[in-house]
């Protein structure tokens, strides 16, 4: 199966609504141009999405549910109830539980927290968690990323005398749990207008929500947007609306956390005190919080965000940061191992989807690989660790105008049971139907795709000139930050380029030169991330059109404008 290779689009827009912009804001064109591309026309859209405050943060009463949730809550702390968070063990999962956990002792809340063993009970609300919790004499169990699905576990949990408050943001089934209050604005009649939050998001709402109920100012739980930030930002949501309220004003407290476990990681990851980008921490800073959940205990994570002792937390992030490295180790010997199978056993004609599996896989890893897979052949991809059990835990990644959950219901007579949302999804299933769910998941693959789906496209913001790239312009790029799904960082494509010097591979094939524009004397360096092996599509006498986002190279204490390019054609 050959690697898929990218075509380029430049988004269609309003050129008039540009020019309404670029005279409203004082701007140039193709600042205006690369506004309206991500959906702001107006003065007072662009002053909302360059300066984002508190007063951006919605009611969080706008959830049906909402006071019922606080009112529970207020009483078990009046009353000394015992609390449990029930968290998940992702980035996502871990932050919420500290968060919550964190403002209920604030409130002085008798309160502990559960978070399921990856290798041994899987995604979300256990019956073997709810005994644990039920033993403990708990009254209230709060879900955190999770708990939307779990129909059983909190019957079971009710049959015990415990209220359980479901936060969650996964895609809810029918029919819906019979949780004393349920916060989930993907649930039709939420009540909530921010369909996209992160389970974090959720989380704050309910701290938000708490704070009004209990007494105190909002200092009280805008404090914790640090925690919120990390954990949304690493689940790859839309960074629009309130995300992106959350992830700008968190991202700037994390310069100077106060919390000693994301001091002591950022000073391990070597991002202490500098300006974070989402990439910093999709890449540097989850990995590490993850990587314990992956491999098994995804307590310490909760342990490090919790502790108020710096030299507790300094240890913590060196575990973190240890276990990361071996995560990576074994990521790399599964993604082989997965590249290999799909160039022997997949077709590229007749392949919409790549399913796959061995007991060899360690389940922890499976979804980071899963997500390689899908960025390189383009196709929905589902990996499956297999257990001796002969059960296999999956974790699949999806492509656009794909919706991973919608394909696994229509299999769910297959598996023994799935959860997830559009792009991603887990999934677990009996090792004898992994060929039966294959042709079926294919299937669905190809009613759903056409051929040209599967062909990556690269949307371009606007098509400029390599005279209209300025420092003035990267500055107002950069205050376009943070970055993520639903606010990209700007790409920008030139026609009729050509190499001023000949191209090189650099590092692990990587490809560094130096272009221009035909006409123009002008050049700019660029840089082609694992464009190593195609470096023959720079070498078109005719010339070649670049798709590339701005960068900033620093070499010797200076600083100089750098294209990254992100697709080519010939």
């Amino acid at each position: 199966m050959r690697q898929a290779k990218e075509s380029i689009v430049v988004r269609d827009i309003s050129e008039a609504a540009a020019q309404d912009l670029a005279i409203a804001l004082g701007v140039s064109q193709v600042v205006a141009r690369i506004l309206v591309a991500r959906g702001l026309y107006t003065f007072d859209e662009c002053k909302r999405f360059f300066r984002p405050d508190v007063s951006q943060f919605p009611d969080p009463y706008l959830f049906a549910d909402m006071h019922k949730a606080c009112e529970r809550v207020f009483c078990a702390i009046r009353d000394k109830e015992t609390i449990f968070v029930y968290g998940d063990y992702d980035v996502d999962g871990v932050t919420s539980t500290a968060l919550v956990i964190r403002l209920l002792r604030h409130f002085g809340a008798q309160c502990d927290y559960y978070l399921p063993n990856r290798l041994t009970e899987g995604y979300g609300l256990s019956g073997e968690g709810i005994t644990a919790i039920a033993q403990k004499g708990a009254a209230v169990i709060i879900t955190v990323d999770c708990g939307i699905t779990a129909c059983e576990e909190i019957a079971m949990a009710n049959t015990q005398g415990i209220d359980v408050i479901v936060t969650d943001h996964h895609e809810p089934k029918d029919p819906l749990p019979a949780a004393y209050a349920i916060l989930n604005p993907k649930v039709k009649g939420s009540g909530y207008p921010d369909t996209s939050l992160a389970g974090v998001g959720v989380a704050l709402k309910l701290c938000q929500g708490l704070v009004k109920r209990l007494g105190g100012d909002d200092t009280l739980w805008t404090m914790f947007l640090d925690l919120a930030a990390l954990g949304t930002a690493a689940d790859i949501v839309p960074m629009r609306g309130e995300n992106r309220v959350i992830v700008s004003l968190g991202f700037a407290m994390l310069q100077n956390t106060r919390n000693a476990g994301l001091m002591a990681l950022l000073a391990a990851q070597g991002c202490a005190g500098k300006n974070l980008s989402t990439g910093d921490v999709v890449f540097k800073i989850a990995p590490c919080i993850n990587a314990t959940g992956r491999l098994g205990d995804s307590r310490r994570g909760v342990e490090l965000l919790l502790t108020d002792n710096v030299q507790v937390a300094e240890r913590i992030a060196e575990e973190l940061k240890a276990a990361n490295i071996e995560r990576r180790a074994l990521d790399a010997a599964i993604q082989q191992e997965a590249f290999a199978w799909v160039e022997t056993h997949c077709d590229y004609s007749t392949d919409y989807a790549i399913i796959a599996g061995s007991a060899s896989w360690h389940c922890g890893v499976v979804g980071i690989v899963a997500s390689k897979v899908v960025e390189k052949y383009h196709r929905p991809a589902i990996l499956f660790s297999i257990g001796e059990n002969g059960i296999a835990r999956g974790s699949g990644r999806s492509i656009p105008g794909f919706h991973l959950h919608e394909a696994l219901t229509e299999c769910q007579d297959i598996l023994e049971g799935f959860g997830g949302h559009a792009a991603a999804a887990g999934m677990t299933i009996k090792q004898e139907n992994i060929e039966a769910f294959r042709v079926r998941f294919n299937g669905i693959a190809q009613k759903k795709l056409a051929p040209n789906d599967l062909v990556p496209k690269i949307t371009a913001d606007i098509e400029v000139q390599m005279v209209d790239i300025t420092p003035k312009l990267y500055s107002i790029i950069k205050q376009m930050e943070p970055f993520g799904p639903g606010n990209m960082r700007p790409v920008m494509v030139c026609r009729n380029m050509r190499n001023k010097y000949s191209p090189k591979i650099v590092g692990k094939n990587h490809l560094k030169l130096a272009v221009q524009q035909s006409g123009t004397a002008a050049f700019m360096d660029a840089v082609a991330f694992n464009f190593g092996d195609r470096i023959k599509e720079f070498a078109n006498d005719q010339g070649y059109s670049l798709a590339f986002t701005l960068d900033e190279n620093e070499w010797n204490g200076k600083k100089n404008l750098q294209l990254k390019i992100r697709g080519v054609e010939a």
